[in-house]
């Protein structure tokens, strides 16, 4: 399994290298994602994602889960700041984005789990010209595609802690009736996780690659730092629902 994630990687990238010389630049990415269990099926999200001087997302979601919690379905709405070419990294201008998806967690008690998950994103941004936010919005939408695999260490009694390690793929094709100015972006994290009670921590690093309108190829890298809690607001007769960081991405 693990072979075939780095495989499937390889393949996802490779036209990248081949088209020629890239952009390099480093960037953090730092998140918050919560869930709420407020009923025996249905969970409530609500993530914070932000990376300086590119965008600051707060996105909310109702997530139905199916009897076995092997598929789950949400919908929701996202606000955005995003930079401009010259605001000089000031997240000014605004997004609205209606979303939905659907995850599928392959079964089995083993010390892997896999998830494939589908997202679509309607993208309502501002316009702008040379120098200003104009009245309008453009709209894109944007079909992605993930796929994640966990590996359970083990619990430390001495640390109340279970820990883990994650791989996660996504690739994002983005397309009209706006012009895409960024149609393809593959996004590759590697990520620790410590779960103590409903918290989970999760540093680690990220690879994101970029093909842009104007034809240039982007490879941005970094640290990440996303923490998830899961919560209930009353006991359930049925455990808390299955929430990971990859699903919030």
């Amino acid at each position: 399994m693990k072979v075939f994630f780095v495989f499937i990687s390889t393949l996802l990238v490779f036209p990248f290298f081949a088209n020629g010389q890239a952009q390099v630049r480093s960037e953090t990415w730092w998140g918050l994602m919560t869930s709420g269990q407020i009923a025996e099926r249905w969970s409530f999200w609500m993530d914070t994602h932000y990376v300086p001087e590119i965008f600051l997302i707060v996105r909310s979601g109702l997530t139905y889960h199916t009897p076995s919690d092997n598929f789950n379905f949400t919908a929701g709405y996202a606000h955005l700041g995003l930079t401009t070419p010259f605001s000089e990294g000031r997240l000014i201008r605004p997004e609205r984005r209606p979303w939905g998806q659907i995850i599928f967690r392959v079964p089995g008690a083993t010390r892997y789990g896999v998830s494939f998950r589908f997202r679509y994103d309607a993208r309502f941004r501002n316009q702008f010209d040379s120098e200003s936010l104009l009245d309008g919005y453009d709209l894109n939408h944007r079909f992605r595609f993930n796929s994640a695999i966990r590996y359970n260490i083990g619990h430390s009694e001495k640390l109340q802690a279970a820990f883990s390690f994650s791989m996660v793929n996504e690739t994002l094709l983005t397309r009209g009736p706006a012009i895409a100015d960024i149609p393809y972006e593959h996004r590759i994290f590697f990520l620790a996780g410590m779960q103590r009670g409903t918290t989970t921590i999760s540093p680690g690093y990220h690879l994101r690659f970029q093909s842009t309108a104007s034809g240039q190829v982007r490879i941005l890298q970094g640290f990440v730092l996303w923490i998830n809690l899961n919560y209930r607001f009353k006991d359930f007769k049925r455990h808390l629902l299955r929430e990971f960081p990859a699903d919030k991405i």
